[in-house]
């Protein structure tokens, strides 16, 4: 039999190597009754007999892709191709390789096909270091916080990352105005500071032109009507290297105004070892994977996805600022501009936080009520 069989909650080894060598390809193919599979498989690598995985990430979002959906793109390092999974990150080795796959749904995997390809080496420079990948997700995000993508102490370089992005309100995609901020070596202020989510991934407008896949940043997922995106980027012309630390974080949303659903898969080398607290996935709590939004279709479906308790009020404060600016870029287009409105300007609106925009929604509250109040001088 020239596949492998996967029972529910088990693990399987797929490989062992002694000795150094590099993992210079990797391919893989598998079948499973479980839509979201692409979650709930683990793939879990471990380098030079190490007890916590320096790979530890769910098998589609490795590949590139979110929300375990499966998506055609072709990156110069990764993607998914006419069913199949491939990789040319390099993965060197010098005491030993293992491989495993985790399966983490109820259902079985009914065919795991795969190819490790490496080479055998007679050792490696003493400053080679180590390929990681690991995946986090937080459901929700905190308000006010930007979400973290990698954390990791030691010396190395990051390598890049993929970033799934799911609002509670569907066809809002306020959360592409948030900013990645890189902080190196214990820096207080971020050292790399961006203008938007959608910059990050070198487009712009909020994607406005679509899918595509380039060598090393792409959109691979752009679903308006749910709200989810997914997206990579691969620093390898333009690697970002710390001495100590790294923190690579952005923001769901300009100010972090919103809770979101956010996942991620970050790459990068470092020295080991590895921070053991950051990016592990806790093998008996499958709901910390299962995306948000469900795959069945019909009567009803769409609102399995509730808004936050928290995002409720905000919402109807952003909603009552965005309609305000409408009404401002209307009446300016017009040359006249309405009392409530005088001494506010549209700068106001784009640079302002949730409270400075729930200041400005309630002054003109305030004078529309006086304006409307007969004694109002």
């Amino acid at each position: 039999m020239d596949f492998v069989q996967i029972p529910p909650k088990a693990k399987v080894s797929i490989g062992e190597v002694e000795g150094s060598g590099c993992v210079s390809r990797v391919w893989f193919t598998l079948m499973s009754r479980d839509p979201d599979i692409l979650r709930k498989a683990i793939l879990r690598f471990h380098w030079d007999g190490e007890k916590s995985p320096s790979v530890h990430c769910p098998f589609g979002d490795f590949f590139g892709v979110g929300f375990a959906e499966y998506v055609h793109h072709f990156s110069l390092l990764q993607g998914m191709s006419s069913g199949g999974y491939f990789s040319y990150w390099p993965m060197p080795f010098d005491d030993g390789a293992t491989f495993e796959i985790l399966n983490m749904s109820d259902q079985a995997i009914s065919h795991l096909y795969f190819n490790i390809q490496y080479q055998e080496l007679d050792g490696l420079e003493k400053d080679a270091a180590r390929f990681h990948a690991m995946w986090r997700r937080e459901n929700p995000t905190t308000i006010g916080e930007n979400y973290t993508i990698l954390d990791a102490k030691g010396r190395g370089h990051f390598a890049g990352c993929v970033l799934n992005m799911q609002s509670y309100d569907k066809g809002s995609l306020l959360f592409l105005d948030g900013d990645e901020m890189f902080y190196v070596d214990g820096e207080v202020l971020p050292s790399i500071h961006g203008t938007g989510t959608e910059d990050y991934f070198q487009s712009g407008w909020y994607f406005d032109r679509g899918c595509f896949s380039a060598p090393f940043h792409g959109l691979t997922l752009m679903d308006r009507a749910n709200a989810r995106v997914s997206a990579y980027r691969f620093h390898v012309p333009d690697t970002i290297p710390f001495q100590k630390s790294i923190r690579a974080t952005i923001e769901h949303g300009h100010g972090n105004m919103l809770q979101e659903d956010y996942s991620s898969v970050a790459y990068w080398y470092q020295m080991e070892p590895h921070a053991l607290e950051f990016g592990q996935i806790p093998e008996k709590e499958v709901e910390y994977l299962i995306p948000l939004s469900s795959k069945a279709e019909g009567y009803l479906m769409s609102e399995l996805v509730a808004d936050t308790a928290a995002n409720i009020g905000r919402r109807r404060i952003l909603h009552e600022a965005a309609a305000l600016r409408h009404r401002l870029k209307q009446a300016t287009e017009k040359g006249k501009i309405p009392p409530e409105l005088e001494g506010i300007d549209d700068k106001q609106f784009l640079m302002a936080d949730f409270e400075k925009l729930r200041a400005i929604v309630e002054k003109v509250r305030r004078k529309k009520e006086n304006l409307q109040d007969p004694d109002f001088p």
